[in-house]
């Protein structure tokens, strides 16, 4: 299939982040068996299937039903009147790729599904996220790397709780509340579906955060205020 999909390199660090570029879905499917065959090493290094809109991509194939735990999703029902976007993933990656320490998107509600393998995650309370910041405010990449006991980079580190350490088998489902920061690993070769989602249980949290993430983007641009005619405008679409 030539199917376009995005793939992260585990073994880089963009930002806080793994850079990402596409290729197809048979090329990818393709590197992950020699990857297998090779003892779980290739010279591309480790490459995670990620945030692929799979379900957005092949409407037609029904490949799954939402568990009704997660059916009142107003995040996804919303993109889909409108046709353009949505927040339902596909996760494929080999033994050995992860994702860095994060919270999700919005401070949604997250689900995520092992079809197979397994999966070691990481995740802190609310609020603990503040100890895992450097010297220079910026959120941990690695909560696992030694530098993290270095007090001079990591002056709060001895502060934070310990993680909650959770092992996700095949055919378990992993829900995270909002604002929950997490850091993710597969132990095994791993399928999985994710979604992230909004209802009324926490559209509060989520409006909260949205509120405080415009407050800094009018912040960053106040300068340019009186000079922009549309300045509301692009505050909103920087945001």
């Amino acid at each position: 299939d030539e199917t376009l999909v995005p793939v992260a390199d585990c073994n880089s660090k963009e930002y806080n982040s793994n850079p990402k570029h596409t290729m197809s879905f048979r090329d990818y499917i393709s590197y992950w068996r020699d990857y297998i065959q090779n003892g779980h090493s290739s010279p591309k290094g480790c490459l995670y299937l990620k945030d692929w809109h799979m379900h957005r991509a092949f409407p037609e194939h029904h490949t799954y039903t939402t568990p009704i735990y997660f059916s009142s999703d107003w995040l996804n029902e919303y993109w889909d009147t409108l046709e353009m976007d949505d927040y339902r993933f596909v996760y494929m990656g080999p033994k050995g790729s992860w994702t860095p320490f994060h919270a999700d998107v919005f401070r949604s509600y997250s689900w995520s599904a092992n079809i197979c393998g397994r999966k070691k995650w990481l995740l802190y309370p609310p609020g603990q996220e503040e100890f895992l910041r450097d010297c220079c405010g910026n959120l941990a990449y690695d909560v696992t790397s030694p530098v993290m006991q270095d007090q001079h980079h990591f002056p709060r580190f001895s502060e934070a709780c310990r993680p909650l350490e959770v092992i996700q088998e095949a055919g378990e489902i992993l829900f995270v509340p909002s604002g929950w920061h997490h850091q993710v690993y597969n132990l095994e070769d791993t399928i999985s579906i994710n979604h992230n989602w909004v209802n009324g249980c926490n559209v509060d949290v989520v409006w909260e955060f949205l509120q405080g993430e415009l407050l800094s983007v009018q912040k960053e641009i106040d300068e340019w205020r009186d000079t922009m005619d549309s300045w509301d405008h692009h505050c909103q679409v920087t945001l």
